[in-house]
């Protein structure tokens, strides 16, 4: 059957011949995060009556196109994105088979749940109930600013793509034996930015009970992109309403997404971090592994063969076993030759692959 009733509806999918696997694509999971709801936490989806089409995925979030790597299937960009994609076998019935949520990579600036790479009809012919989830990203998804923490009743502001992807847990939870998943088996998954959000979920205590296990590839918030005082992610949040004539809360909801995402911030991975908001996240997420307060689940932690190449090293210069040797002595000083030990290199080939492995 590709007709499924979930909690806000009747979905119609698509039956892939070829795999017998069943996909519902452009599936809301909360409320189009427009007008007044831009920079709240997400809000249940609206119920519809009749049919609904789940024949294509729906827009990508907001985002300039910061990585040339990137292929969207998205019906367009709007900052109504939060919809997910769900890939199941036909014939899963009650099965209660495993779950897998893919959080997408980007810098937490780019990305989107239509991208080919994360496609999982393959994952769901082998009997893996399978979803990618949209979040919002940038401004849209990480902007703090002290008129938001006033109104929220946590006092809190910031992480909301954090908090549209524990939206979409919570619809996993709800919905997904309608699909013939377990709700009680559900891995989150991710790389990059993707792998960050991983390590996220399973520190905050909202999300614990959502998720059974987790693989992060490259990356997580124990490391470069540890989040930053609240006090502080308001402070560039104010910077950053200040810098397109907004005064007011009220005044920069008025601003046309389009606008606020032609602002140079917006396509900058390091400019609107994570937040220790108080309430996604109580405190660090190094502080809550180091006292084992995150979730308890079983954790596969890898990074990708090429997550950067070798680029990511050296820059523009070209590999050479010289300037391989030059990088890392600058980076790792007295320890550079135990380094150099483990990424050796006799000629230029072997410099650019142990320049991208390290």
């Amino acid at each position: 059957m590709t007709q499924v009733e979930i909690e806000s509806g009747t979905l119609v999918g698509v039956l892939h011949p070829d795999t017998g696997v069943r996909s519902f694509r452009g599936v809301p999971f909360a409320a189009p995060p427009v007008g007044d709801l831009r920079w709240r936490e997400p809000q249940p989806a609206r119920p519809w009556a009749g049919l609904r089409q789940a024949d294509r995925f729906g827009p990508r979030a907001m985002q300039q196109p910061v990585f040339g790597d990137m292929d969207f299937r998205s019906d367009g960009m709007s900052e109504d994105c939060l919809y997910l994609n769900v890939w199941a076998p036909a014939d899963s019935g009650d099965a209660r088979l495993p779950v897998l949520v893919y959080f997408y990579g980007g810098g937490f600036v780019a990305g989107d749940g239509s991208e080919p790479r994360y496609d999982g009809e393959r994952l769901a012919s082998r009997g893996i109930v399978t979803l990618t989830v949209n979040y919002r990203l940038g401004a849209f998804g990480f902007m703090a600013h002290p008129e938001l923490s006033a109104e929220s009743p946590q006092g809190a502001s910031g992480n909301y793509a954090f908090l549209d992807q524990l939206a979409a847990l919570g619809w996993v939870r709800r919905n997904i034996a309608a699909f013939g998943g377990d709700p009680g088996r559900v891995t989150i998954a991710g790389e990059s930015a993707g792998s960050f959000s991983v390590s996220a979920q399973m520190a905050s205590p909202m999300a614990r009970d959502l998720i059974a296990g987790a693989i992060g590839s490259s990356g997580s918030l124990l490391g470069d992109f540890a989040p930053i005082a609240l006090a502080e992610a308001e402070q560039v949040g104010l910077a950053f309403a200040q810098s397109l004539g907004a005064g007011s809360l009220a005044a920069l909801r008025a601003i046309p997404a389009e606008r606020i995402l032609a602002a140079p911030e917006s396509a900058d991975p390091g400019h609107f971090l994570p937040a220790l908001d108080g309430h996604f996240l109580p405190r660090s997420p190094q502080a809550i592994f180091a006292a084992g307060e995150q979730a308890h689940i079983p954790l596969m932690a890898g990074w990708n063969s090429e997550e950067s190449g070798y680029a990511g090293l050296l820059g523009d210069v070209a590999p050479t076993p010289a300037s391989l040797a030059r990088a890392v002595r600058a980076l790792y000083g007295e320890r550079a030759d135990e380094v150099l030990r483990r990424y050796r290199a006799a000629d230029d080939d072997e410099a650019a692959q142990a320049a991208t492995d390290l």
